[in-house]
């Protein structure tokens, strides 16, 4: 299967707590917005994910047609701990993006399936446009052409 075959699907919905405590529904929230979306199942993928997403936030951060949100997937028996895990992330992560991250805690595995990840050690982002419709995904640490790419094909669709 190739990885090209996720481009044309409708992001799956996930519904989970920002950092803030507040519910969020994707891609509902991201209706009529071009949103990137990141996806990680490990910390270590953090920095992936940055590669992608500071670039973005940089050039769309002031913008409203934009927005852009950080899954982390954690598996369901951890859920146990999420008082703890989320604490742990609010203290490491600045408040300002507490309502751009969502812990998702649960069974990961249709995820995986349906957006194609072959490798959960490494960072996802996929950019959606205004109807939740995945137009690009990208894979572990941004290229200058991938970001290049990502980036302008962004700004076409708004």
């Amino acid at each position: 299967m190739s990885e090209n075959e996720v481009i044309g699907k409708v992001f799956p919905k996930i519904s989970a707590y920002s950092l803030a405590k507040t519910e969020v529904k994707l891609p509902d929230m991201v209706k009529g917005k071009i949103a990137l979306i990141a996806v990680a199942f490990v910390r270590e993928a953090q920095e992936m994910i940055d590669s992608w997403a500071m670039p973005f936030e940089k050039k769309f951060s002031g913008n409203i047609n934009y927005a852009y949100y950080e899954v982390p997937m954690i598996d369901g028996i951890w859920k146990l701990f999420r008082g703890s895990i989320d604490g742990g992330m609010r203290a490491g992560i600045p408040m300002e993006k507490h309502m751009k991250v969502l812990t998702y805690y649960g069974n990961y595995k249709e995820y995986i399936r349906y957006l194609l990840i072959d490798n959960i050690n490494i960072g996802y982002v996929f950019l959606l446009d205004k109807e939740g419709i995945i137009k690009f995904k990208g894979i572990g640490y941004a290229s200058d052409k991938d970001l290049s790419y990502m980036l302008e094909m962004a700004n076409k669709l708004d």
